[in-house]
Parts: structure tokens; sequence; C-alpha cells
């Protein structure tokens, strides 16, 4: 199936593969070699893959939220999605703004992190000489950031929540129970565009 996603066995014409695409198969080819014998070399392997599946989706779909793409709309009255859809007075508005700075402010440099690290980690794809305890440690290495950045995103929807009305909360709970990022990333998983708390602000929010 893997290598049907990277084009090489069938030959009829389709869209070209982006690269990354490509080397993510490649990965995934690597580590779903058959495991036949499970030896405590091909569990190890499928340990590191299943880690780094769980890295890479949380941390691409986070990023998404958080930052998403240059094709992002804004809604015609200045207001973020969630604080539209929360019906925010514009007490809780002026609160929720700097609430959500500071939580910017505070995940910004990790997000940046995680993407070096990433960006270094698959990098190595061409690099067959690195042993299986050392990718493993640097995968781990991404995974305690991706759940320190799990633990700063639910702290802060905890303070938007403590802000909210009994119905406010209510929306809240709702929203993100059902729009939890599902989707390609990079397009639209929020409605109009719109991600539950998004980094992009309107004139009238500054």
């Amino acid at each position: 199936m893997f290598r049907w996603l990277c084009g090489k066995t069938d030959h009829r014409p389709r869209k070209l593969i982006p690269e990354r695409t490509k080397r993510l198969c490649r990965i995934i080819n690597w580590i779903i070699k058959p495991f036949t014998p499970m030896n405590d070399r091909n569990r190890l392997r499928m340990l590191i893959g299943i880690i780094i599946a769980l890295v890479v989706l949380n941390a691409g779909l986070l990023t998404w939220m958080w930052l998403g793409s240059q094709r992002h709309h804004r809604d015609g009255d200045g207001r973020s999605y969630l604080s539209k859809t929360l019906g925010f007075s514009e007490e809780q508005r002026a609160k929720y703004r700097a609430m959500r700075q500071r939580h910017f402010q505070t995940i910004r440099p990790l997000l940046d992190s995680m993407r070096q690290e990433r960006k270094r980690f698959f990098g190595q794809v061409s690099d067959s000489t690195q042993t299986d305890a050392v990718l493993m440690q640097q995968a781990r290495q991404m995974g305690e950031k991706t759940a320190r950045l799990d633990v700063l995103t639910l702290r802060h929807f905890q303070q938007v929540s403590a802000l909210c009305t009994p119905e406010q909360r209510q929306k809240l709970r709702q929203v993100l129970a059902e729009r939890p990022g599902y989707g390609s990333f990079g397009r639209s998983g929020w409605p109009g565009s719109r991600r539950p708390d998004s980094s992009h602000r309107d004139r009238s929010e500054k």
C-alpha cells in the first residue's frame, strides 16, 4: 500500500506526489518491513515507528491549529472564531485577547524547536548508520516536547473556560469535542477556515 502511495507500482498518470510525502513513505516502508520472526530489533523498530507517527501527527496538528495557513480568511466583524462562537462580551474579548497573546508567546519557542527537531530527524532518512537506540532517544525527546505542548494547550483552554459563563463553557466543550482538528494539515478543519483559537488577529483586536 505504501509503495503505491509513493508511486512505485502504478504507472498511470497522476498528480505529482510532494517530496515530503515520498520521504515519509520511505520511512514507513523501512519501519514496516516484514516482522517475522518478531525479534527484539523488529519490536524496537515498530515502537520507534509508532512514536514517530504520533509525534508527527500531533505536532503537525497543533502547528496547523495555532499558526494557520497564508490563505486564512478573517471574520468580517474582526472577531476570532472562538470569541464569535462563544458570544464573548467586549470585556471578555479584551481579557481573552490578552490571555491568548500570553499563550502564543509561551508556546511559540516550543513550536519552533519542535519543527527544527522534526526537520533534523527526518533529514536522516538516507543515513542508515544511526542505531535504533539513537533514533529511539531522538523520538523520545520529540515526544516529550509534544506532551509539554499538549499540557500548555490544555491549561490555556482551562483559563478560557474560567472566563466563560456556564452557557459559554458548554459551547466551548462542544467546540473542542466536535472539532479536534480532523482533516489535512493546512486545510480547513474548522467552519469558515477558522481554528478554535486563531493566532491571527484582526485590526479591531489589536
